[in-house]
């Protein structure tokens, strides 16, 4: 049994980066989730690293569109808290997943300075572990959520 879901091509002409951010994020957690539970066969746990590390890139593409976005608001004709209020669902996904983000970033950089330099014990190294992969899935469910929204606007705007 195949599961294939596609996303409708205008979709991905329209919104490139909405569509790789949710094409990157299912791939990936399909992925990890594969390996976790042992249908994708994998000779070594570094390849959970996956999550971790696309989350940080996910997180870095978050805050730049962000940004951009930003630009473009202060430097259109409309005031920021109009163009906010215009769309206060989408405001609020908007602002979940630029937050999820960067919590999930400074919650690596915290606990990058909160760890002992040196060896550290087994228990103690997979909880970091699977800290930086709850993490990763922080910015995932953020991004996701965004995404999803973005294609429910997409899909109401093109049947109506």
């Amino acid at each position: 049994m195949t599961l294939v879901v596609q996303m409708p091509r205008p979709f991905r002409r329209e919104k490139p980066l909405q569509a790789a951010k949710l094409a990157a994020v299912v791939v990936t957690l399909g992925y990890a989730v594969g390996v976790y539970v042992g249908i994708v066969p994998s000779e070594s746990i570094t390849t959970l690293l996956v999550v971790p590390l696309l989350g940080l890139g996910l997180a870095i593409a978050v805050v730049v569109e962000t940004l951009l976005a930003g630009v473009r608001t202060v430097r259109d004709e409309t005031t920021v808290g109009e163009r906010l209020l215009a769309r206060p669902w989408y405001t609020a996904v908007r602002t979940v997943e630029v937050l999820s983000v960067v919590l999930a970033v400074a919650l690596f950089g915290a606990l990058v300075v909160w760890i002992p330099s040196g060896p550290m014990a087994g228990p103690g190294a997979v909880w970091v572990f699977f800290v930086v992969v709850g993490m990763g899935l922080l910015a995932f469910g953020g991004s996701l959520l965004r995404t999803l929204a973005e294609y429910y606007r997409y899909r109401r705007a093109t049947t109506s």
